[in-house]
């Protein structure tokens, strides 16, 4: 399927090298050896059948990677470090752009060529974050009500972000990423965590250079099933379906609310050293203390001479990991989770739009979310 879609899109400007990682772990039974070597020879197959498509494809099979870090990240891992080599070496000038994408996700058929303008026109981004969809045709009403929930939670909690003042609100789905391959070296590479590796790697391409939504082309990732992995859509999606819950919940928007003041009040103490930090709830007082905000402001201070440097060099403090941090210390001790429907109708409010809010319906909410995920203007409004 996504092999398929890869090869109905456009063709861009200069080559394009597909690479596929099929990885197994040496605690792998046979029946996954097996099954892993069939997705082998489909994929061999399918290569000598599409001899003369654009695109170079690589094929690559780990059956016995370590146990200890057999999974998403050690798989992402191998496969864009030797993408990176690739690149390094045969484009001097133009070092070249690292894509990552799932294996069961299809793709719009301008994907390549806006991939290429979007690094093109702005050829200062270290990195991008791809607008996605999740597929609803040909789910049952269960599951469709069920992906339509999730994705709004990740549209909710991307847009309360900004909502805040964050500035690196950006959405983190590996299937929907891309980064440079010189920033992809300098930065280590991928990790190797089996979850989240998508998550702890974007935070660090964020704080590295100015990132971007790439809001011109759309990836759609499966909406399927799956225990792979302790969290992400398919883990989501079977949590739906085995529990009892009529309405999909999200994080009680109100945290994002609390935010705002405080992300205000850190960029006005960038310009004045009087201005103190604004903390409003006890909520937000008790996590800041507990993580010594005083010290690291005081640790900032001295080591940033500009209220860019000094704003900058708070985010790297205060990243993604740490808002998430918040985000769950604040929902486990000060509020519940609510609905997605009521959660994303008030934030709209919130954001002057009461008018388009979806109210009622969780599918025109959504359809309301993703066109202000796309309204984020390529390259402008979306650089951090």
């Amino acid at each position: 399927m996504t092999l398929e879609s890869l090869v109905g899109c456009q063709q861009p400007d200069g080559p394009v090298e597909v690479m596929v990682v099929v990885n197994g772990s040496e605690a792998d039974d046979d029946d996954v050896r097996r099954r892993n070597q069939q997705s082998v020879e489909l994929l061999e197959f399918w290569a000598r059948t599409h001899a003369d498509c654009f695109f170079k494809l690589w094929i690559r099979y780990y059956p016995d990677l370590p146990r200890r870090h057999a999974g998403v990240g050690l798989a992402r891992r191998l496969g864009m470090d030797e993408a990176c080599e690739r690149l390094l070496q045969t484009s001097a000038q133009c070092p070249g752009i690292i894509v990552a994408l799932d294996a069961d996700c299809r793709v719009a058929p301008d994907y390549f060529v806006a991939l290429v303008q979007h690094f093109t026109i702005h050829s200062g981004m270290v990195g991008g974050s791809i607008y996605f969809q999740h597929p609803l045709e040909g789910l049952s009403a269960d599951h469709r009500r069920g992906i339509v929930g999730y994705e709004l939670h990740l549209r909710i909690y991307r847009q309360g972000q900004r909502y805040a003042g964050f500035p690196h609100a950006f959405h983190t789905v590996g299937s929907a990423m891309a980064v440079r391959a010189d920033v992809y070296r300098r930065l280590g590479g991928m990790n190797l965590r089996k979850a989240g590796e998508d998550f702890y790697f974007l935070q660090k391409v964020m704080a590295h250079g100015p990132f971007s939504d790439i809001t011109t082309t759309t990836v759609f990732p499966s909406a399927r099933l799956s225990n792979r992995v302790p969290f992400g859509t398919g883990r989501a999606m079977t949590h739906w379906h085995q529990g009892d819950e009529d309405r999909f919940t999200t994080y009680d928007i109100r945290i994002y609310q609390e935010l705002r003041p405080f992300f205000q009040s850190v960029r006005a103490m960038a310009h004045d050293k009087n201005v103190t930090l604004t903390a409003a709830s006890d909520c937000l007082k008790e996590f800041l203390v507990q993580h010594h905000v005083e010290r690291a402001i005081k640790e900032i201070r001295f080591n940033t001479a500009t209220p860019q440097s000094f704003e900058k060099r708070f985010f790297l403090w205060f990243n993604p990991f740490k808002l998430l941090k918040y985000v769950h210390f604040a929902s486990d001790k000060c509020y519940q989770n609510i609905s997605v429907q009521q959660a994303g109708t008030n934030l709209l409010a919130w954001m002057g739009m009461t008018s388009e809010a979806g109210i009622g319906d969780d599918e025109a909410l959504l359809e309301r979310l993703r066109r202000l995920d796309r309204e984020t203007n390529d390259g402008a409004e979306g650089v951090r």
